[in-house]
């Protein structure tokens, strides 16, 4: 009997490591590079699923699939081009043939193909910047060596060191080794890492580079397998687990980030909405997410106007200028202010589709607010609400994401 019970356990080991061998190999990290321009954002997509690259050169951590590799890449001087690339059979596939559970597996997921761990995909410059033979600049052909590393290229590295621990963890959670409660607490507790003047700052140093997405990988299903297998106890387990999560986005941090530079011009604004857009290409925030912030952001560089402005007129000693009147019709709620009549509108409507249950049955009232010898600007308010009550309790939730808001009286 003891000799049945030895070769049972034997063919379930055998078993098992096959399919640690098929379950390991479902994710692959790639590079992808551009030339002959860096710096570049790209999707990446097959039939499992699609990704992003925030700023070539960098790596992509993709599921294996049977189906080709799409690639498309463009700079922000409108640089492009894409590739496509087909998946082979690897080499560990052959290995795992002996196993015909593991090898069925990895047929149907994919997992027994792979592509190359290295991609240069060739860029192409627009059309104003290429001469009659199609070569680029005007030394002959030959690219000019790029400039050294900039402040910018710095931040891109930042931000895509930030949007790879939030993936990584999306991955954690596709492969089952982590709970949908557990990567929406660890994302939540961090989210300010990726919509940073909507929500509070998050844990210090998520811009610093984090393990690969498969060393991660490989040691939590090594922890799951090893506690099966009863060779470590489940506190061994759950706490190594912890301390690996916890280094990629910790649930609890006592050091925080600081908070992000104010926005006190068109530039940084700008800079903001390209930060934003990359974000999403990532596929690390959603477009209600990203929608939020450009409106939060551009509330902070007018919050940042009018505290200038009510510098300006205190330093000269004029007095405050008061809203001008509007007929009042009823109660409303006072947002934020912008710089024309067709900005505060695109707002207003932005406004409406990120919080359709709050704003969306209200009606737009803009007021103008003069400012002597210069433009003047425009203020949304918008209602009718019930009373003043209502109006702040609807302030209120507005507030706590990010948005200026009051009480005050509607008209049209």
């Amino acid at each position: 009997m003891r000799k049945f019970r030895l070769l049972g356990l034997l063919l379930v080991s055998g078993l098992v490591t096959g399919c640690a061998q098929v379950i390991s190999g479902d994710t692959e990290e790639i590079l992808v590079e551009t030339s002959p321009k860096s710096a570049a954002q790209c999707t990446l997509q097959n039939g499992r699923g699609s990704w992003g690259v925030l700023s070539t050169p960098a790596k992509a951590t993709i599921l294996r699939s049977t189906t080709p590799l799409n690639v498309a890449c463009r700079t922000a001087e409108g640089w492009n081009g894409s590739a496509t690339i087909p998946s082979s059979v690897g080499a560990l596939a052959y290995a795992d043939a002996v196993t015909v559970v593991g090898a069925a597996v990895e047929t149907q997921t994919g997992a027994a193909y792979e592509y190359p761990n290295r991609l240069n995909i060739p860029l192409q410059a627009p059309a104003d910047l290429r001469n009659p033979r199609g070569q680029f600049g005007a030394d002959g052909g030959r690219f000019i060596a790029p400039p050294p590393e900039t402040v910018a290229d710095r931040s891109r590295q930042n931000d895509d060191n930030v949007a790879t621990r939030f993936q990584t963890l999306r991955v954690l959670l596709d492969d089952g080794l982590i709970t949908a409660e557990e990567y929406n607490s660890r994302r939540g507790a961090n989210l300010g890492a990726l919509l940073r003047y909507g929500v509070a700052p998050p844990a210090r140093d998520l811009e610093r580079p984090a393990p690969p997405p498969q060393a991660l990988v490989a040691r939590l299903r090594y922890l799951a397998a090893a506690y099966a297998e009863h060779s470590i106890s489940a506190a061994e387990q759950a706490s190594e687990r912890t301390v690996i999560l916890d280094g990629l986005l910790p649930l609890q941090s006592i050091r925080r980030a600081d908070p992000p530079p104010p926005i006190k011009d068109q530039l940084q604004l700008a800079a903001e909405i390209g930060r934003i857009e990359r974000m999403l290409t990532a596929h690390v925030i959603t477009e209600k997410e990203a929608a939020g912030e450009r409106v939060r952001i551009t509330q902070a560089l007018d919050s940042a106007n009018q505290a200038e402005e009510a510098a300006a007129r205190a330093a000269s000693g004029m007095a405050a200028v008061s809203l001008m009147p509007a007929p009042v019709s009823g109660v409303g709620i006072a947002l934020s202010t912008h710089s024309s009549e067709a900005q505060a509108k695109r707002i207003w409507a932005g406004l409406q589709k990120v919080y359709p249950a709050q704003l969306g049955s209200l009606k737009l009232a803009l007021k103008k607010v003069p400012r002597p010898h210069r433009p003047s600007h425009w203020r949304i308010t918008a209602g009718p609400v019930a009373d003043y009550a209502t109006a702040t309790a609807l302030c209120k939730t507005l507030s706590k994401q990010g948005n200026a808001c009051e009480a005050t009286s509607f008209g049209e």
